[in-house]
């Protein structure tokens, strides 16, 4: 599982990465080509980054609220699991002391029956 996470994460890095990468260029070929005027492209350009960077800001998000809920997921499990031991344990306790009472009485009913002799 931790694995995994590293492997997200890197994939992760490599995503902002190449994203900024892409968008350093495309920015750089935008001024170089650009039909419009300074204060237009300025604005466009100011539009596409705010656009990209929340594009990085939710893929951010995303992860970290899976990897929350992974946790939560697992820490979820392991306190099932424990409920689940100590159910068993306790039910298993409970079918011995059952048994050792059942045995008691039958032991306590035999004594009786030889004491009064009915059969």
């Amino acid at each position: 599982m931790l694995f995994d996470r590293r492997n997200d994460l890197i994939t992760d890095q490599k995503y902002v990465s190449g994203l900024l990468t892409g968008l350093v260029a495309g920015l750089a070929v935008g001024f170089l080509f650009a039909p419009r005027q300074g204060k237009d492209l300025r604005k466009q350009i100011l539009s596409t980054v705010n656009d990209k960077t929340k594009e990085v800001q939710d893929k951010w998000n995303d992860t970290k609220a899976q990897e929350t809920a992974d946790t939560i997921k697992a820490d979820a499990d392991h306190i099932t699991d424990k409920a689940k031991d100590k159910f068993d344990n306790y039910a298993d306790k409970a079918d011995d002391k059952t048994d050792q009472l059942a045995n008691d009485a039958k032991s306590g009913i035999a004594k009786l029956k030889d004491m009064f002799k009915v059969s």
